[in-house]
């Protein structure tokens, strides 16, 4: 099985929860979460809207 060698922030940032991969620093004011709580790539902010047919 392979190992996820992604940048571990941003994989909390994508879960959208802290996964404490960086141990000590997820406690901090420097997680990636606290920095910035959205989604990471290009469309990360935009992600947020539900519409009727999502919500079923």
């Amino acid at each position: 099985m392979a190992r996820d060698t992604s940048p571990q922030c941003k994989q909390c940032r994508r879960e959208g929860t802290k996964l404490f991969l960086k141990g000590e620093r997820c406690l901090t004011d420097k997680c990636g979460i606290e920095r910035r709580s959205y989604p990471p790539g290009d469309h990360g902010r935009g992600r947020s809207r539900q519409s009727e047919y999502r919500t079923q």
